[in-house]
């Protein structure tokens, strides 16, 4: 496929990027855009097409740049790499799927559809056309049969040998050799054109076709091997279709597809971050969640990091002017965030009350606080650390600044419609939130 063929792809992303120019959307509402739309016109190519590396890539930049900067799509401020933002939330990312293995496991489904023969038009067009009465795994990658789609899926055989197998009844539509309907896997792979020389058994050959040949001794070991295999099923034999299997998960395999686990099996999992339940949990407001995953990356533009930049920045706390500003001191070690957070949660807390940001985080994700005090200490934290921020950048570009006290109540404020906004019924482990939060600011 050339950039002539996925053009289309990328005019009719930057044209619904285009038109979200006039709308004021903070990072969450255009992450929520690019998964919900952006990335489902890619799936929909993606389920009929092999998108070429160039394609994802050119698709990936778009896709990072309008989340960052909006529909101007400049490249140049990505406070997060892309491959981090399409980790999973427990992974410490954004819970996007990279398009990468998104395509790599559209490509695997269409394998599927082609050796399990399910009802598709297409896969019954390919094996008229293109398999010829063959066998799917056999066929030469360097067939001059088929548009460049078909001779890309030929590559990625490889990778859905470890996945497909079949669950053999009859033994009619099983390949001997080229499928895999043992443990020894594709028996071709095992012992090479000379096995079925060895064996006398025509490279062509059903499992059906050779339970009636009568057993050999062979000098080579696999052989007996396959052998033994070979005369374990013939003993298995049933009159009935053979059955095609999906890997589901290890040791599991199924008569279907499920692009979800096949995606966690072919995926390089990262290691799962401790405070992803504290972020992400049930009720969280996505504009605060999102701040608050950049602050646990450390990518607010803090003082800290603005002195690495330029040397004329002044790096100092637009609070307190006591230390350089970092992320643990605006939260909450500054006197004026501590002041605030203080406030809000000591009555709350008690005796595990904190400012200091581990032990805030720890507090986040711990089992044993109460799930009521847990919840509002997270929607506290997340209210909080957003409103402590726009007060510094608005701080930091001049304007008037406002008293804790102020903030204080405003936070309190969105706390309330949090606990309001939660319905009564049908979940029992918060109840009665207003009331909790309404007695420890007594």
């Amino acid at each position: 496929m050339g950039r002539q063929d996925y053009k289309p792809l990328i005019e009719q992303i930057r044209r619904r990027i285009s038109h979200w120019t006039n709308l004021f959307l903070s990072m969450a509402g255009r992450l929520q855009l690019i998964a919900s739309v952006l990335m489902s016109i890619a799936n929909f190519w993606m389920s009929s097409f092999i998108l070429p590396g160039e394609c994802i890539k050119e698709i990936n930049s778009i896709c990072s740049a309008f989340l960052w900067l909006g529909p101007a799509l400049s490249l140049k401020k990505a406070k997060i790499s892309w491959d981090i933002v399409c980790l999973p939330k427990r992974e410490g990312g954004l819970g996007l799927r990279p398009l990468k293995e998104a395509n790599m496991v559209s490509s695997l489904k269409l394998i599927w559809r082609l050796t399990s023969q399910q009802g598709s038009l297409w896969a019954k067009w390919v094996h008229t056309y293109l398999i010829c009465n063959g066998n799917f795994w056999a066929i030469k990658e360097s067939t001059s049969l088929g548009a460049w789609i078909w001779r890309k899926l030929l590559k990625y055989r490889d990778k859905a040998k470890v996945f497909h197998r079949m669950e053999v009844h009859s033994g009619k539509s099983t390949s001997f050799w080229y499928d895999t309907w043992s443990d020894m896997g594709h028996l071709y792979d095992v012992v090479g054109p000379r096995g079925c020389i060895d064996m006398g058994i025509r490279a062509t050959a059903s499992v059906a076709s050779v339970f009636n040949r009568q057993k050999r001794a062979h000098r080579v070991d696999v052989l007996n091997q396959i052998e033994a295999v070979l005369e374990n099923q013939r003993l298995k034999a049933v009159d009935a279709e053979d059955t095609p299997l999906w890997k589901q998960k290890e040791g599991t395999y199924k008569n279907l597809f499920s692009t979800k686990r096949t995606w966690h099996l072919i995926r390089q999992a990262a290691p799962i971050v401790n405070w992803h339940t504290g972020i992400w949990f049930q009720q969280a407001t996505p504009k605060y969640a999102f701040c608050t995953w950049l602050a646990l990356h450390n990518r607010l533009t803090t003082g800290d990091r603005m002195i690495t930049w330029s040397s004329s920045i002044d790096p100092a706390c637009i609070f307190c002017q006591h230390g350089i500003e970092t992320r643990n001191h605006l939260f909450f070690e500054c006197v004026f965030t501590a002041a605030v957070w203080t406030k809000l949660t000591r009555g709350l807390l008690g005796t595990h009350f904190s400012t200091n940001w581990d032990s805030i985080l720890s507090l986040l994700v711990s089992n044993t606080l109460d799930c009521r005090v847990r919840f509002l200490v997270r929607v506290v934290f997340q209210t909080s650390l957003l409103s402590l921020w726009r007060e510094r950048n608005e701080r930091r570009h001049g304007s008037t600044p406002t008293p804790s006290a102020s903030l204080v109540k405003f936070i309190d404020r969105q706390v309330k419609n949090k606990c309001l906004s939660i319905p009564v019924t049908g979940n029992q482990r918060l109840g009665a939130l207003l009331q909790l939060w309404f007695a420890s600011q007594a």
